[in-house]
């Protein structure tokens, strides 16, 4: 398909960050026609929107951009009429049932369909066997899913944001190299070498997500790493978990938000403060229980392993 827009967070509600995906064929080419320029895989810049807002512009990926304006609904609606305006048409929506019964007509029910609609787009290996488990599910349940759970396994489908922060210079970069598994940020013994943000799509434990490294978050230093810290706030606000980082030299930054509190660079000696894991990414310790903390707070066991039928679609089911 020619690129379209989606828009990930609900429409005609409002919150302090909306998320609009533009995506499919001739990405590069919408992304210039929408003066929104070049943004490289792997990157969370902060552009004008537009001409309606500035926001964050990110790009987990080759096959998706995800732009980040404030949440208000006259923000959203005319961003997404001047990516109208722009030739960016809105990607079909999965929820109309005659359209969906035809596009797989192997389905021998609308909620096979839909399964099978969620399967073409899901992220995380996890959600497969939940996925596949519904049509059954539903049969069997005949009632309405638990709300607390459905979101929570959404988050199988739609990659949530994991954002780390913490002091300079601590070792954040070489973690998220560690769990990518390839050089993804720029590591030095320099503070301040990342002044601008690394954003890279994980697999941790089973679970998709899109994460973020931050700058060092340093007081002092350049106007440039000022800049770099007002967007690194700017990303947290967004964050569905924060991983709040120290080492043994500095304590684990405090943050207002729910956070996962991670003890880096374990081989060098023991951190100062209490934190939910330990992990050295030189050596290894503590990466897979790092990868399932992680899981966890985002979907829990209960959401995995609860035998519940699970709204995956939009819009609830009517009879």
């Amino acid at each position: 398909m020619n690129a379209a827009w989606r828009l990930v967070t609900p429409r005609g509600a409002s919150g302090a960050i909306a998320i609009i995906q533009i995506e499919g064929e001739g990405l590069d080419r919408a992304l210039r026609d929408a003066g929104l320029g070049e943004v490289a895989v792997g990157r969370v810049v902060l552009r004008d929107l537009l001409g309606v807002d500035r926001g964050l512009v990110m790009r987990p990926s080759e096959a998706c951009v995800q732009l980040m304006p404030h949440g208000g609904r006259a923000v959203v609606e005319a961003i997404l009429a001047e990516l109208g305006a722009r030739g960016l048409r809105e990607a079909p929506a999965g929820g109309d049932e005659s359209a969906l019964c035809a596009k797989y007509p192997e389905a021998s029910s609308l909620i096979e369909a839909r399964m099978l609609e969620a399967l073409s787009r899901v992220a995380s290996p996890r959600a497969i066997d939940l996925l596949l488990e519904q049509p059954a599910r539903w049969e069997r349940a005949g009632a309405a899913s638990d709300p607390a759970l459905d979101a929570m396994r959404r988050r199988l489908i739609d990659p949530p944001l994991v954002v780390a922060m913490g002091p300079a210079n601590i070792g954040k970069s070489t973690l998220l190299n560690a769990l990518a598994g390839r050089t993804v940020a720029i590591v030095s013994d320099e503070a301040g070498t990342t002044r601008d943000h690394v954003g890279v799509m994980l697999e941790l434990d089973g679970l998709v997500v899109r994460y973020v490294d931050t700058p060092g978050m340093r007081e002092e230093g350049p106007a440039v790493e000022r800049s770099a810290r007002e967007l690194a706030r700017q990303v947290v606000d967004e964050a569905d978990l924060v991983l709040a980082c120290g080492d043994h030299t500095a304590g684990a930054l405090e943050t207002d938000r729910d956070a996962l509190v991670v003890a880096l660079r374990s081989d060098l000696g023991p951190a100062g403060f209490e934190g939910d894991a330990r992990v050295s990414a030189i050596t290894g310790e503590g990466l897979a229980e790092l990868a399932v903390a992680v899981r966890r707070r985002l979907v829990s066991d209960r959401a995995i392993e609860d035998p519940s039928a699970w709204t995956f679609w939009e819009e609830n089911p009517q009879g």
